[in-house]
C-alpha cells in the first residue's frame, strides 16, 4: 500500500502552469490540444491526472497490442502510486490477433479479454480504456448489448437455472464433469458450479428451486466450499455470443440475403433452417451485420479521446486498413461482406478523431509547420529520461547524493518487496537516509525494515516504494526524480512477471554477495 506522504509529493504535479491549461481544456470538453514532452514514463502519471481531471471515461488509442500492454502496466502503477484512480479500472480492449477473410478466429484469450472489457465499458466500471487503433476502429453493439453479456448472482434472488445455463454456453463457457479451469461450469440438481474469468476460484451456487439459495467460493482442487458470497459476477468469454438470431443474419448475408432485425420469430426460424445455421472459423467477424453500427466511443454516454503519437497512429491505421482489404480482395468473398462493414473507414475514423474533445499526446510536439492541426495549441510538460546504472552501486549512490544536494525529490522504485528491502539495505550500508513510501506487509529485519525510515531528515530523503514502473523520469517542474527498477539493473523485468521467490538462506548469500561488491568497488 502507497503511504500518503508520497500521493501528497505527486499531487504538485497538478500544480504546474502546463497542468491547469490541460485540466482547463479537459473540464470544457471542447476541442483537441496537443500535449508534447511527455516520456513514456512521465505519462504513466500524467493520463491518470488527465482522466480524473476531465471526470469522463477516457479512450485512449494506440499503436498496437504491444503498445497498449506496456501502458497499461504503466497506468496502473501510475494510478497507484497518485491515486488518481482506481487501478483496476484501467483497462485494455486488445486487438484481434488474426485479421477478416482469412477464415481464423480469434485466440480465446482476447476474445475473453475483449468481452470482459467491453461489458465493463458498457456498465460503467472503466475509468480509462486503452485501444490499439485497430481496435478503435472496429464497428460495435449498442452498449446494451454488451450489458447483457454477463450475469450477476445475488443470494435471495430468483433465477432461470435453464436460461442460465443457456445464456452461459452461448457467450463461450463448457460443461465439464468437475470444474476446475475458467470458462468451465457444472449443473448437479439444484447445484451449479461455475468459474468466471477473472476470478481467483471458481463459486458454488445452491437453488432452493428458482432461488440461489446460497454462493459459496470453492477450491477446484479439494473441491470444497470455503468463502461465502453475496453475489457473483459471471463475466463472458466471447463479445459475440452463439445465439441463432446473430448465426442467422451471418448466414443469410453470406448467401446474398438480408435478414431484418424486425423479423417475426415464425420468420427467424424459416432463414435459420433454410440457411443452415452452424458456426465456422473467422464468423466473430462478420457478426457485424446484425446491426453493429456504433463506434468504441459510442459505448460511452460522454467520454475524452487521448491519441498517443497521432502521425503513428494514422500511418498504423492506414497500413492495417490496406492489409485487410488485401485480404478481402483474395478472399473472392466480393461485396456479400467488405471491410467497411466490419471497420470504420480511416477517412471517418480520423474525422471522428479530430471532432471528439481529448487531446493528442505527442512527446515531440509540432515538428513540421506545415501540419493542418498546428492550430491546436500546444502544451508543453517537462519530463526528460533518468541515467541507467547498470547494476552499478557506487553510480547510484554517487547520483542519489548529488540530488539530494541539489535538494530533488526523490523515488526509488522496485518491483516487488524483496527488492525494496534489497535497496534499503544498500543505502543502509552507505549510512545513505531513506524513508519507505509503501507498508511493508512482512518485514525482513526488525532493524531495518520494520521503520518507516532511516536518518531521514526532510523530503530530500530518497523514498523507497514497491511499483510495476520499468523506468524512470526526472520531472524538473516538480523537483522530482523517479528511478524505475529498470535503472538499477539491466535484468530487471517488471512487465513480464514477479521475481522469483527466494529462500531466506538464498536471498542473504544473494544480498552479502551484492553489498560485498559495492564495497569493494567504493574502496
Amino acid at each position: 500500500m502507497i503511504l500518503p506522504f508520497v500521493r501528497e509529493l505527486l499531487a504538485d504535479l497538478e500544480h504546474s502552469t502546463s497542468f491547469e491549461q490541460a485540466r482547463r481544456h479537459l473540464a470544457l470538453a471542447r476541442g483537441r490540444r496537443r500535449v508534447s514532452g511527455l516520456t513514456s514514463t512521465a505519462r504513466a502519471f500524467f493520463l491518470p491526472l488527465f482522466a480524473r481531471a476531465a471526470n469522463v471515461p477516457v479512450v485512449i488509442v494506440v499503436a498496437d497490442n504491444k503498445a497498449a500492454d506496456t501502458l497499461q502496466v504503466a497506468l496502473r502503477a501510475g494510478c497507484e502510486l497518485t491515486g488518481a484512480i482506481a487501478p483496476e479500472r484501467v483497462l485494455k480492449l486488445p486487438a484481434h490477433d488474426v485479421l477478416p477473410f482469412e477464415n481464423l478466429s480469434p485466440h480465446p484469450e482476447v476474445q475473453e479479454q475483449r468481452a470482459a472489457t467491453l461489458w465493463k465499458m458498457a456498465t460503467g466500471a472503466a475509468s480509462i480504456v486503452i485501444a490499439p487503433v485497430e481496435a478503435a476502429a472496429m464497428k460495435f453493439f449498442a452498449a446494451e448489448y454488451y450489458a447483457n453479456l454477463a450475469r450477476t448472482l445475488r443470494r435471495g434472488e430468483e433465477i432461470d437455472i435453464d436460461a442460465l445455463i443457456t445464456h452461459l454456453t452461448s457467450v463461450g463457457y463448457t460443461a465439464n464433469d468437475i470444474v476446475e479451469m475458467p470458462g468451465q461450469f457444472t449443473r448437479r440438481g439444484g447445484i451449479l458450479d461455475v468459474y468466471s474469468p477473472e476470478a481467483d476460484r471458481p463459486v458454488r451456487v445452491e437453488f432452493f428451486g428458482d432461488e440461489v439459495d446460497s454462493i459459496r467460493k470453492f477450491d477446484p482442487e479439494s473441491q470444497r466450499s470455503s468463502t461465502p458470497l453475496d453475489e457473483a459476477v459471471l463475466l463472458p468469454l466471447t463479445e459475440t455470443p452463439i445465439t441463432e438470431r446473430l448465426l442467422a443474419a451471418v448466414h443469410a448475408r453470406l448467401i446474398g440475403a438480408r435478414l431484418d432485425s424486425a423479423d417475426d420469430p415464425e420468420l427467424l426460424a424459416e432463414a435459420v433452417a433454410a440457411t443452415g445455421v452452424s458456426v465456422f472459423p473467422g464468423w466473430e467477424f462478420f457478426s457485424t451485420v446484425a446491426g453493429a453500427e456504433k463506434s468504441l466511443l459510442d459505448l460511452f454516454p460522454r467520454s475524452a479521446l487521448f491519441v498517443e503519437e497521432p502521425a503513428m497512429i494514422r500511418n498504423q491505421l492506414d497500413r492495417r486498413w490496406n492489409k485487410v482489404e488485401q485480404r478481402h480482395d483474395r478472399s473472392g468473398i466480393g461485396s456479400l461482406i467488405a471491410p467497411h462493414d466490419i471497420y470504420m473507414r480511416p477517412e471517418l475514423l480520423q474525422a471522428q478523431i479530430a471532432s471528439h474533445p481529448g487531446l493528442d499526446i505527442d512527446q515531440l510536439g509540432a515538428v513540421d509547420v506545415l501540419e493542418e492541426d498546428v492550430t491546436l495549441g500546444e502544451i508543453e510538460i517537462a519530463s526528460r529520461p533518468t541515467l541507467r546504472f547498470h547494476g552499478s552501486i557506487p553510480a547510484l549512490i554517487e547520483q542519489v547524493r548529488t540530488l539530494m544536494q541539489q535538494e530533488t525529490r526523490m523515488l526509488l522504485v522496485a518491483p516487488n518487496q524483496g527488492e525494496v528491502e534489497r535497496l534499503a539495505s544498500l543505502l543502509r550500508e552507505y549510512e545513505m537516509p531513506y524513508r519507505l513510501g509503501s507498508r511493508i506487509q512482512h518485514a525482513g529485519s526488525e532493524t531495518i525494515y520494520d521503520e518507516s525510515s532511516y536518518l531521514a531528515g526532510d523530503l530530500r530523503t530518497p523514498i523507497l516504494v514497491r511499483s510495476q514502473l520499468a523506468n524512470g523520469v526526472s520531472l524538473p517542474d516538480a523537483n522530482l526524480v523517479i528511478f524505475g527498477a529498470n535503472d538499477f539493473s539491466d535484468e530487471a523485468d517488471v512487465t513480464a512477471r514477479p521475481a522469483p521467490k527466494k529462500s531466506k538462506t538464498a536471498a542473504f548469500v544473494s544480498d552479502f554477495a551484492i553489498l560485498r561488491l559495492a564495497i569493494m568497488s567504493s574502496t
